[in-house]
């Protein structure tokens, strides 16, 4: 795993990056919301990269921050110098922070990007550093802790004064899939509740579209009650 508090990781991971953008014709590059991978279980040894990079910070939480702040302002600005039209863009975990942490955060109770990933990915939409973010809203309309239409509305107030699109993604993934806490899934295929995401998807002025995820998911058993709704539904 790449340590981003160290320098020399962040200037190779955008190394990388100028290599394939300048290199090949392609339309984008995208990360996905890996950015400090912890749990309780697993934490991350970077006390001695702490130790050597982190003075003048008030925790390791500001300092992971910051750490990825840099790495995305050196990967947005580098793409831009090298092709200008290749788009940028994150898909973060959906709860940017909780609004009892926060109130400016969403009414929630989920894993929270800012506070576990320590991404602030609200600020760089708000900076101007992503053509587009993809927040991953893979709850359904009845998931107390992150529901989707809350989640949904809040990334939309937050692009709305920006230039930063927004495209959600959904759980196609869990279509079909049996749970307790979220039983919408297997409900008529799970195509009730995708058609509630998509009707909000797209009343919407500030979302501009949807990514399922994730592409295999079209062809498993369990989703294709759910894939024939969404061809009826998009003429394919």
């Amino acid at each position: 795993m790449l340590d981003p508090g160290i320098p020399e990781a962040r200037d190779w991971i955008t190394s990388i990056v100028a290599e394939v953008v300048a290199r090949y014709p392609i339309d984008g590059v995208q990360f996905d919301d890996y950015f400090y991978a912890e749990s309780a279980g697993s934490l991350l040894n970077d006390n001695q990269t702490f130790s050597r990079y982190g003075q003048g910070f008030a925790s390791k939480a500001d300092w992971r921050r910051h750490n990825t702040q840099q790495l995305i302002e050196q990967v947005s600005r580098t793409i831009k110098q090298l092709k200008p039209d290749v788009e940028f863009g994150v898909s973060p975990a959906g709860v940017w922070r909780n609004l009892s942490h926060d109130p400016a955060g969403s009414d929630t109770r989920g894993a929270a990007a800012y506070d576990e990933a320590f991404a602030d990915t609200r600020r760089w939409v708000q900076q101007g550093l992503l053509d587009y973010i993809a927040p991953q809203l893979y709850w359904p309309f009845s998931r107390q802790a992150a529901r989707y239409d809350v989640l949904a509305n809040w990334w939309a107030e937050v692009v709305k004064p920006t230039k930063t699109r927004l495209y959600i993604g959904l759980a196609l993934y869990k279509v079909g899939e049996p749970s307790k806490v979220e039983p919408d899934w297997t409900q008529q295929g799970g195509v009730p509740e995708l058609k509630k995401q998509l009707d909000l998807n797209e009343s919407n002025p500030n979302i501009d579209g949807t990514i399922l995820f994730r592409e295999n998911y079209l062809n498993q058993p369990q989703t294709q009650q759910a894939v024939s709704y969404l061809k009826s539904r998009w003429g394919g």
